[in-house]
């Protein structure tokens, strides 16, 4: 016990209580400081440090920063979700390009990995773990796959990574995923909560992009649909057309925890960071899920220091997998991975087209659109594991002010693998759009198209309709006679003109246009996991303004 010299016993004991009420008034000033206060505003920030005697460090800032005073270092982050409030969360990732590629790659994902860890295993209880309680043998197949290539990536990387770029953003990709799963678990050990992911689990997470095409071909889930790519010139009085860029997701509605993402690396062609140029791409925003490290959605918007352009994807819709729905070869680059390095890397569309062809493989048929603002050029990429094709469509675009994708290929050397029957109902789909769309002309109709009204129907009830346009462009599977749970979960919209000047508007949810009734967990589909969810999605429009250019 703590003794005054010169006081009595009671006035020391009192003494010795003022001291250590003060100590736990300092204590709890410190975990506040630390983790912020209930009425902040909810945006959390941490920053990474790194040297080579030290290693890493993480210093979580907690609430109500000025974001733009948050220190650089190595890395930092802000993270806010607003499911509840418009159905969308937020993480923006910083690296400085002042240490090496390696260390800013696994700061990144430190940084990901603890701020969204809660957020992490909502979504892979909802999916992963969700799936795989009804096909364990199954997902042990695909995962014991997914491990060899890893490995064999990996010593790959190790061989080319310092003198070829596409290998060196490869490695990076991994990187990051390293510092993503050591994050979240240094963010459950320090919030001492008893969950646990495996390493599989952050490797089925991170693949975002690769995950539907093996879970098909493993027998795990079969998604039934195709989303949605929409672009339209809009005229503008004096001025250069705006472009506006829809994208509508469709998928399990076990899906619809969302995280906006923006990554702003410092990477560099090569390792050496005092002589390798930086890669073209330094900036990608893209609509993404929690763990993942491309987007899944498919749609991406990247910046470099003098150029910018947009890439947006949908799976091609196959009635045929024989030909092609067999393993290229076990050491294939994941697209996922290839993907990123093909948004980092590219100059161009064509050299993006290059990119994402090398080291081709996997079980996915894809079809991407590429668009190049500042010269207007756009391009069609088709591929299969075993095929990538491509075709200039900007002059197509230019005479039709519009061009709309919904998995269909365009090609018929790939629609002959994929889809072999079919074509009839997809010339009749085109033509009715085609006729739909020709009164478009601002943005407001645009963004009515894409959630399923033109601007005079758009408090008109109506069914999910096969024989309309605008209803395959929203469709809801819980509007069914026979309830599923799938469907056009959300729509994002870019606008863009030449000068590079965009705005990015996201809305969640399946649509509730034309007197839909909100999707409610509760009323559809009660024992379908969905921890983490809102039980009712009638969410607004909302504009994100990022922080760090």
């Amino acid at each position: 016990m703590l003794k005054v010299v010169g006081a009595s016993w009671l006035q020391t004991r009192i003494s010795t209580y003022i001291l250590v009420a003060v100590a736990l008034l300092g204590i709890g000033a410190i975990i506040l400081g630390e983790f912020g206060h209930v009425e902040q505003d909810g945006t959390y920030s941490a920053t990474v440090s790194w040297n080579r005697k030290g290693g890493y460090r993480i210093d979580f800032w907690g609430q109500g920063n000025d974001l733009t005073a948050v220190p650089l270092h190595a890395a930092r982050a802000y993270y806010k979700t607003g499911i509840f409030e418009h159905g969308w969360s937020y993480i923006e990732i910083e690296t400085s390009s002042k240490y090496p590629d390696t260390v800013q790659a696994y700061a990144a994902g430190l940084l990901e990995g603890s701020l969204t860890w809660q957020l992490i295993h909502h979504h892979w209880y909802n999916t992963v773990r969700a799936a795989c309680e009804e096909k364990f043998a199954e997902c042990r197949k695909l995962s014991q796959y997914l491990r060899e290539n890893t490995i064999m990536i990996r010593q790959r990387v190790e061989l080319l990574s310092s003198t070829d770029p596409f290998w060196h953003m490869i490695r990076l990709f991994y990187m990051q995923l390293d510092g993503l799963e050591a994050g979240w678990k240094f963010a459950v050990r320090r919030s001492r909560v008893s969950v646990s992911l495996d390493s599989d689990d952050f490797l089925w997470l991170a693949l975002a992009s690769d995950m539907p095409g093996f879970q098909r071909l493993y027998n795990i889930s079969n998604l039934p649909l195709s989303s949605m790519i929409y672009l339209k010139s809009l005229p503008r009085d004096k001025s250069e057309p705006l472009i506006a860029i829809g994208h509508n997701t469709a998928t399990s509605y076990a899906k619809m925890l969302k995280l906006l993402k923006k990554y702003t690396f410092g990477y560099h062609m090569l390792p050496a960071t005092k002589t390798a140029a930086p890669t073209p791409s330094r900036s990608i925003v893209m609509s993404s899920y929690p763990g993942a490290l491309s987007s899944g959605d498919e749609f991406y918007s990247m910046h470099g220091q003098d150029r910018k352009f947009v890439v947006t994807g949908t799976s091609l819709l196959a009635t045929n997998y024989g030909k092609w729905s067999f393993l290229y070869p076990a050491d294939h680059v994941m697209l996922s991975a290839r993907l990123m390095a093909a948004h980092r890397l590219a100059t161009s569309g064509q050299s993006w087209f290059e990119c994402i062809s090398h080291q081709n493989g996997g079980a996915s048929a894809f079809q991407w659109v590429i668009y190049e603002p500042s010269s207007s050029v756009m391009l069609l990429v088709e591929q299969l594991p075993s095929l990538t094709v491509a075709m200039n469509y900007t002059e197509e675009f230019k005479v039709a002010g519009y061009l709309s994708y919904t998995g269909i290929s365009n090609f018929p050397d790939v629609n002959d693998i994929v889809r072999p029957v079919g074509k009839d109902i997809n010339d009749d789909w085109n033509d009715h759009f085609a006729r739909l769309q020709k009164n478009i002309s601002s943005y407001e109709q645009f963004r009515n198209t894409m959630r399923g009204c033109s601007q005079d129907d758009c408090a008109t009830e109506t069914q999910n309709s096969k024989l309309d346009p605008l209803q395959e462009l929203v469709y809801r599977g819980d509007l069914e006679i026979e309830p599923v749970p799938y469907g056009i979960v959300d729509s994002k919209i870019l606008t863009v003109d030449s000068d590079g000047h965009e705005a990015f508007e996201t809305i969640a949810g399946p649509t509730t246009q034309r007197s839909r009734p909100p999707f409610k967990w509760s009323e559809k589909f009660p024992n379908i996991s969905h921890m983490g969810h809102p039980d009712c999605f009638a969410f607004e429009s909302v504009t994100h303004r990022w922080v760090w250019v």
